[in-house]
């Protein structure tokens, strides 16, 4: 088994990240990311948002439509391998249909994760095989020293994530809520956006914690149940 194998083993893959449960707002930026995601025309791609976007959300879609299609894809949080050597990390990468590289901006500011992560494009490239990569910020603002590395991503379909706004906060929680089978009273979704942190992750953990109480209790979301549960 080669190094990429044992890494891609030892990586969660969330199997729940899908392409359809992905919350596509009202955004051209999130209509054209799914949309190009989806067709597998463009092999390099670049994804970039901030925390909460729904960057790694879509990268392990990739992956997991990739294995539904019974091909072979592997998803790698680099900010978790970013001590190891980066000739061990990509060694064997190009073997996968689908490669999902997520936290570029943990490693790409080192010269050897440079070297390698171009490495990487060419044997992609020879195999015609894709390669997705997320970051939190666009490949520009990384003042890349291997400029043959930045003409690689600089010709990549590069894709800003916009962030959610107040509403669209809302209509994603009323989304996966509905996913969930879960119903909701009026007022829920505002009264819960009104006193937590405005983060996507943030949201769907409440929303996770909610929907186990839910089912324990078999309660619908009420104001006061959600302040019973979360002590607010």
């Amino acid at each position: 088994m080669s190094n990429a194998s044992q890494l891609a083993l030892n990586v969660r893959l969330n199997i729940h990240s899908t392409f359809e449960n992905f919350f596509c707002a009202d955004l051209k930026s999130h209509k054209i990311g799914l949309k190009a995601l989806k067709q597998n025309r463009e092999k390099f791609i670049y994804l970039f948002g901030s925390s909460g976007s729904g960057v790694s959300h879509l990268l392990q879609a990739v992956c997991n439509d990739s294995n539904y299609k019974g091909e072979r894809s592997v998803y790698i949080p680099l900010s978790e391998v970013s001590k190891e050597d980066p000739a061990r990390v990509f060694d064997g990468l190009d073997q996968f249909d689908s490669i999902c590289l997520d936290d570029l901006d943990a490693v790409i500011q080192r010269d050897n994760w440079q070297m390698q992560i171009f490495n990487l494009f060419n044997r992609v490239k020879l195999h015609e095989h894709r390669l997705v990569m997320g970051s939190h910020k666009n490949i520009v603002d990384f003042n890349l020293t291997f400029l043959d590395l930045e003409s690689r991503f600089k010709s990549s379909l590069r894709i800003c994530l916009a962030s959610l706004d107040d509403t669209q906060l809302m209509e994603l929680f009323c989304h996966q809520a509905n996913l969930k089978g879960m119903r909701i009273s009026s007022g829920v979704p505002e009264f819960i956006l009104n006193r937590v942190e405005r983060k996507t992750h943030k949201i769907m953990s409440i929303l996770n914690i909610l929907d186990e109480r839910s089912l324990e209790k078999t309660k619908i979301l009420t104001i006061p149940f959600v302040k019973e549960v979360l002590k607010l």
